[in-house]
C-alpha cells in the first residue's frame, strides 16, 4: 500500500511503530555488544601471554567499530554507558528492549549518572527516582514522551538532590569562574557568551525579549531575535540603542522560583526550580526567595508540593492569580511544549463562566498552542488533548520540587546545616590567622603538639 492512499491516523500512526522498532533495534545492539564484551572478559582469565594481548574493551573497541563503521570514541562510550544500565538500572534497559525510549535519552540518562555520582548506594537510588519518572511519562501507545528538557531538569534535580552535601560547593566554584568568552565563526560572526547564576541569565534574557516585543509592536521590521541580539550588543558597546536613545520601555521581567519550604528555612538543601523547569541550587535558591527583589515571585510548596487556592469571578486573572497560576505551571500546559509559562497565555481549562478564574482552572499556553485548541478537530479537557489526526494525549499533572521531611528545629533557622558548618570552618580558620593563641585558652580550642603561640597575649 503506497502512503498516498492512508489516512492521516495511519499515516502517523505507522511512523510511530518505524520508531519504536528503530528504539528496539539500537536496544538490541547495545545488548550485543554488552554479550560481546562478557566473553571477551571470560577468556582473558585463561590468557597464557598477555604481553601482546589486547583488554577486553580494547578488542571489543576495535572489533565493534571496524564492522559497525563507527568510531572507537562512540564504542567506549557506548559500552561504558551500557554496561551501567546493565548494572545499575535494568528496568532502562527494559523500556529499551520494548522499544518505549530512545538511545539518546537513554545515553543522556547514563552518562549523567556515571559522570555525577560515584557508589553503588547513590546509582540505586538515582534508578529508583529516574524509574518512577519514566515512567509516569510512559504513554498507552508505549513511548516515553518526556521532552529532552524536562528530562535535563529532572536528571539535574536528582543529582543535586542525592548529592546535596557538595552541591553547594561545586555552585561556589562554578560561580568564581563565571566569565564572558568570545567565540569567531565564519561569514563575519562572532559568538558572545555570558556565564552568570541562572537566575540573573533569565531574568537578563526575559528582559531582552520584553524589549523586543515593545519594538516589533511599534513596527521594527525586524525579527524579535534580530532585536535581541542587536539590544545587547547596543546596551554593551554604547549604553544605548542605536539610534542613540534609552532602551524601549517594557513591563517589569517575571521569573518565578518554585522551592520546597524547608529549604527556604534551612532545614534542607533540595534545590528548586525556575520557570521552565531550571534546577537551581539551595543556597541560590534560598537568596532568591529571601531577597527583596520585587521582580521575584515567590511560591512555597507544603510536603504535598500544594498551594493555597485564589481566584476571582470576572474573566481576567488578578495579577495574584497570574503569579501563582506561571508558578503552579511553569510550562506550556501540552506535554511537549516547553515554553516558560511567563512568556504564554493564561487559557481557562473549563470555558468561562462555567470555569472559575482561578490557579486550579488556568493554564499557560503559548501562543501556537492556545491557537490551536481552539482549531477545528482540537480538543482540550482537563487532562487530555486531542488532535484531529485521532490521537489523544494525556496532560500529566506537574510536578513541583518538594521535601518530604521535616527535622526538629527550634527558633528562627535561616541557613542550611552544610552552610553552618562550613561556616564554623571559615570563621575558626580566620580566628587562627588573626591573633597568636594566648596560653590560658589553649585548653578550650584542644590545641595539637606543634602550634606556636604568644604567652604574654
Amino acid at each position: 500500500m503506497t502512503l498516498h492512499a492512508l489516512t492521516d491516523h495511519d499515516l502517523l500512526a505507522g511512523g510511530l511503530a518505524e520508531l519504536i522498532a528503530e528504539n528496539k533495534a539500537a536496544a538490541c545492539r547495545s545488548a550485543r555488544l554488552v554479550e560481546f564484551h562478557r566473553r571477551l572478559l571470560a577468556r582473558e582469565g585463561h590468557r597464557t601471554n598477555d604481553h601482546f594481548s589486547l583488554t577486553a574493551r580494547e578488542e571489543t573497541t576495535l572489533e565493534i567499530s571496524e564492522l559497525w563503521a563507527v568510531p572507537a570514541s562512540w564504542v567506549r562510550r557506548h559500552l561504558n554507558d551500557s554496561l551501567w544500565i546493565h548494572a545499575y538500572f535494568p528496568r532502562l534497559q527494559e523500556l529499551a528492549e520494548a522499544g518505549a525510549i530512545d538511545p539518546y535519552r537513554i545515553r543522556l540518562i547514563a552518562e549523567t549518572a556515571r559522570h555525577g555520582l560515584d557508589t553503588d548506594a547513590e546509582y540505586a537510588l538515582f534508578a529508583d527516582r529516574m524509574q518512577v519518572f519514566l515512567l509516569r511519562h510512559l504513554r498507552p501507545d508505549g513511548i516515553v514522551a518526556c521532552t529532552h528538557k524536562q528530562l535535563r531538569n529532572k536528571l539535574a534535580y536528582t543529582i543535586k538532590v542525592l548529592r546535596a552535601a557538595d552541591a553547594e560547593q561545586r555552585f561556589r566554584r562554578a560561580h568564581a569562574n563565571r566569565d564572558v568568552t568570545v567565540n569567531d565563526g565564519e561569514d563575519g560572526m562572532s559568538w558572545l557568551t555570558l556565564a552568570g547564576t541562572t537566575d540573573q541569565i533569565a531574568l537578563a534574557a526575559h528582559r531582552l525579549t520584553l524589549s523586543a516585543r515593545s519594538l516589533r509592536a511599534a513596527g521594527d521590521p525586524r525579527s524579535i531575535h534580530q532585536i535581541r541580539a542587536d539590544l545587547a550588543v547596543d546596551l554593551l558597546v554604547a549604553g544605548t540603542t542605536e539610534d542613540g536613545g534609552a532602551p524601549p520601555a517594557y513591563a517589569r521581567p517575571i521569573i518565578n522560583l518554585t522551592v520546597p519550604v524547608q529549604t527556604v528555612m534551612g532545614l534542607a538543601d533540595h534545590p528548586g526550580a525556575l520557570s521552565g523547569g531550571q534546577v537551581i541550587p539551595a543556597s541560590l535558591a534560598r537568596q532568591i526567595a529571601q531577597g527583596p527583589h520585587a521582580t521575584w515571585h515567590r511560591i512555597l510548596t507544603d510536603p504535598a508540593g500544594q498551594a493555597v487556592e485564589i481566584s476571582t469571578t470576572s474573566y481576567q486573572p488578578t495579577p495574584a492569580i497570574w503569579e501563582q497560576a506561571v508558578a503552579l505551571s511553569p510550562t506550556c500546559f501540552r506535554p511537549g511544549c516547553d515554553a516558560p509559562a511567563t512568556l504564554c497565555d493564561l487559557d481557562h481549562r473549563i470555558p468561562w463562566p462555567e470555569g472559575l478564574t482561578g490557579p486550579s482552572n488556568l493554564w499557560p499556553a503559548c501562543r501556537t498552542d492556545h491557537r490551536a485548541k481552539h482549531s477545528a478537530g482540537f480538543a482540550v479537557d482537563s487532562s487530555s488533548l486531542k488532535t484531529p489526526a485521532g490521537f489523544d494525549y494525556t496532560i500529566p499533572m506537574t510536578q513541583h520540587p518538594a521535601e518530604s521531611s521535616w527535622h526538629e528545629a527550634s527558633g528562627r533557622i535561616q541557613f542550611s546545616p552544610t552552610e553552618i558548618r562550613e561556616a564554623v570552618v571559615r570563621l575558626a580558620a580566620e580566628r587562627a590567622e588573626a591573633r597568636r593563641l594566648r596560653q590560658d585558652i589553649i585548653w578550650e580550642l584542644d590545641i595539637r603538639e606543634g602550634l606556636q603561640y604568644d604567652a604574654a597575649a
